[in-house]
């Protein structure tokens, strides 16, 4: 049996509409992989989160696991069963150079019980050494098991570390900002330790997930985000693009700072119009010690009290967390 090197998947030449087809077997990556690698080419694919957990249910509990979570979503709570975790915040180089690492890890560890945390930026080589001696020191010889929701970065951080470290360049696993890119255990050789990638975990809560792929590409972010400073009073309604609608309503001069992909057109809306209306209302009264996190697509900054209607997609829910900035 003979496994696609950029998805995990077995290979197969019989069917040509079914996953890990590819013409030869002797052939490295399944056609669906060398398309997407090569030219850029997205399928999708229908496994869900059903079928992503018999697979990380296999992880024995004393694995050490690595945890990854993007720096715009920063999702804190998709994993808790196994022991001994890294948690791996990713994509450091799309937040503004103001904002510490010490105050994000300070951030994590009053509001979760994750102790081990590192930040990193695979694109900007940011603490890669400083993970690659991690994970020598405290691999004991096992296997190591990379995990994280999808386009949280994990491939992305491994194939960095193959680059760095491994001798086999050829190693390399297929990487892309879609959903369901890898879809079984993909393990790799980096000298002396075992590398064991897993399927992205779908996070129904990450608007990606209900996105055409020019929607994916616009909303992700890969350069230092520029925050987009509101300055509001009274009543009225700020646009993000076609995805968000936000009408606010504060009795002081107030201010709503919004972190998202430099691409996305923010604009103020007239209450009167009617632009997104249609999508799913959420209604909150915040303190102004709050962050509002719609995953995957920004986070937003309030400022001092007041009361929201948040319209989004009708399978998303905003998050309410404490402040981090």
């Amino acid at each position: 049996m003979t496994k696609c090197k950029g998805c995990g998947i077995e290979l197969q030449n019989k069917n040509k509409d079914t996953i890990g087809y590819t013409d030869n077997l002797n052939n490295k990556l399944c056609n669906r992989c060398f398309k997407l690698t090569n030219y850029g080419e997205y399928s999708k694919v229908s496994f869900t989160n059903k079928d992503y957990n018999k697979l990380l249910e296999t992880i024995p509990e004393d694995s050490l696991v690595i945890y990854t979570t993007d720096i715009l979503s920063l999702d804190l709570d998709r994993i808790n069963k196994y022991k001994n975790i890294l948690l791996i915040v990713t994509k450091r180089d799309i937040m503004p150079k103001s904002l510490k690492d010490e105050k994000i890890i300070n951030y994590i560890k009053n509001n979760t019980n994750y102790k081990n945390i590192l930040i990193i930026s695979s694109k900007k080589n940011y603490n890669i050494d400083t993970l690659y001696n991690y994970l020598k020191e405290n691999s004991n010889n096992k296997p190591i098991y990379f995990v994280g929701d999808t386009n949280s970065g994990k491939s992305t951080l491994i194939n960095k570390l193959i680059k760095n470290y491994s001798n086999n360049k050829d190693n390399n696993i297929t990487v892309s900002m879609y959903p369901s890119t890898t879809l079984s255990l993909v393990p790799i050789k980096i000298n002396n330790l075992t590398i064991i990638d897993t399927p992205g975990i779908i996070n129904p809560n990450n608007i990606i997930n209900y996105l055409e792929k020019s929607d994916i590409k616009k909303i992700t972010q890969t350069k230092e985000i520029k925050p987009k400073s509101c300055q509001i009073t009274g009543q009225g309604s700020i646009v993000i693009d076609k995805y968000l609608r936000i009408d606010y309503e504060t009795e002081e001069k107030n201010s709503l700072v919004i972190y998202s992909s430099n691409n996305l057109n923010i604009r103020f809306n007239s209450l009167k119009k009617d632009y997104l209306k249609d999508l799913k209302k959420h209604s909150y009264i915040l303190t102004g010690q709050e962050d509002i996190v719609i995953p995957g697509l920004c986070f937003i900054k309030i400022s001092k009290k007041i009361k929201l209607k948040i319209y989004i997609n009708s399978k998303i829910t905003p998050i309410i967390r404490n402040k981090i900035i």
